[in-house]
């Protein structure tokens, strides 16, 4: 096997096992968030890896805090959300709130009722797009910082999607639910298809390895819509057993 045709892994601490693990996986997140190409960072690791292994120095006194020494690196591209990826999210969101809906009409036994509650769902929906949309990076440095904040930040419009279909009950349309949860079905499958088929090259590579695109972010965005769809579904159903 030639060196150009090797697959690594989506650990990048390979690249630098000399190195403190630590120190390896805060210099990667801070290199991410400053939107350095993956085969760079690579390259970087390995020059980080041959200084260590050669004069015996540990990276934090030869490179210092890795966050900073990171910031001293030429920056890459503003990170921001491709147009394939754009697409995934309106596809999955969509999907989920037409499968809710219509699990929620199943539920009740008759019609998909437009309420305000569904409209108060996609108002918010479209504000957290567009903030994702508008300010990627400080939501990810959000997620790095201060993880517990982060998912709670997360989870919050779900509880609140909850709360809006359960409480605003106003009708506004209805709609067979046949058709509205296959519609729901088949936005989550293109979806889902979409992330598993994304071409994106986000794994961490070395020097002479073909890039590629780590297997977690590949299940994450394949998965991640639908099993948000189970989850809240269940949220809904749970209190219909004590209703």
């Amino acid at each position: 096997m030639n060196a150009t045709s090797k697959r690594p892994t989506a650990n990048p601490e390979r690249l630098a096992p000399s190195v403190d693990a630590t120190w390896v996986r805060a210099f990667v997140t801070e290199q991410n968030l400053r939107g350095v190409p993956a085969h760079r960072i690579g390259d970087q690791l390995a020059t980080v890896e041959s200084h260590v292994r050669e004069a015996g120095e540990p990276a934090a006194e030869a490179f210092g805090e890795p966050v900073a020494y990171a910031r001293a690196l030429p920056e890459g591209e503003p990170w921001r959300l491709g147009r394939r990826t754009v697409v995934e999210l309106v596809l999955g969101l969509a999907g989920m709130l037409l499968v809710l809906a219509g699990f929620q009409a199943w539920l009740a036994d008759g019609p998909v009722r437009i309420t305000t509650g569904y409209l108060a769902v996609l108002a918010i929906t479209a504000l957290c797009t567009a903030a994702l949309l508008l300010r990627p990076t400080a939501l990810l440095r959000l997620v790095v910082d201060r993880p517990a904040l982060a998912w709670g930040v997360m989870i919050a419009p779900f509880a609140v999607f909850v709360v809006c279909l359960l409480l605003l009950r106003a009708e506004v349309a209805t709609l067979p639910v046949l058709p509205v949860a296959l519609l729901g079905v088949v936005a989550l499958a293109a979806s889902s298809t979409l992330a598993a088929l994304n071409p994106e090259e986000d794994e961490i590579t070395g020097p002479g390895e073909a890039p590629g695109r780590s297997a977690v972010a590949r299940r994450v965005g394949v998965l991640l819509y639908p099993l948000l769809t189970l989850a809240v579904m269940a949220i809904t159903w749970v209190p219909t057993l004590f209703a």
